[in-house]
């Protein structure tokens, strides 16, 4: 497995959702109006986000079981097989390194691998050839939780998920919303860029460090 394979891909896809987006915001009233425009935009967000979260899993399993770096050379692994990636990753999940040496096969008891902050434990945990890269590459982009949190509140909308919402209003030029996938399209200060559309190049260049 080639690294920089899983970049090329998982950056073609982000490539081809941006510009899905733009096409969208070109034919929609802003802001979002009810209905059929928000639940456009909220299936666009799934779609980002476990595009997001299979990329994470990917790098973190192929960097732990070999992978070949650019110059030709092999990474021996230092995981047995995925399932052993994914038993320890479900034990740390929970905040416990794991004692004993498993397999788990069953994806559901696995961490949200787009979730930063768990996945720098589960990097942790792991500890491949690669640890001080991934986790350099990761750590770098603590604003991808704002994705995240949008998407759980769009998931599951309550009075705590979408106060976790509003609560990133000091970081944006914010205009009140009725629907978190609205909080989306606040506005960067020092850029003029969309929330969303700064992640994505976050995202990008996450992935580009990541797999270097």
């Amino acid at each position: 497995m080639r690294l920089e394979w899983l970049e090329s891909r998982f950056r073609r896809r982000i490539d081809l959702a941006e510009r899905r987006l733009g096409d969208y915001l070109q034919r929609t009233a802003k802001p979002l109006k009810s209905g059929a425009e928000i639940h456009e935009m909220e299936g666009w967000l799934s779609d980002v986000w476990q595009t997001w979260g299979r990329f994470c899993r990917r790098a973190v399993i192929a960097s732990c079981t070999g992978y070949d770096r650019p110059d030709g050379s092999t990474v021996a692994p230092t995981h047995q097989s995925v399932g052993h990636v994914s038993f320890v990753a479900a034990k740390q999940k929970k905040g416990v390194a794991p004692a004993l040496v498993g397999v788990n096969y069953t994806l559901r008891y696995e961490p949200t691998w787009g979730h930063v902050d768990k996945l720098l434990d589960v990097i942790q945990a792991l500890a491949p050839a690669n640890a001080g890269t991934l986790t350099s590459a990761f750590g770098t982009v603590p604003e991808i939780e704002h994705i995240r949190l949008i998407r759980n509140c769009a998931a599951h909308i309550n009075h705590e998920t979408f106060a976790d919402v509003i609560a990133l209003q000091p970081q944006y030029i914010a205009s009140p919303i009725a629907h978190p996938v609205e909080a989306l399209l606040w506005t960067v200060p020092a850029t003029g860029q969309t929330l969303i559309h700064a992640r994505l190049d976050e995202m990008r260049i996450c992935a580009k460090n990541a797999c270097c």
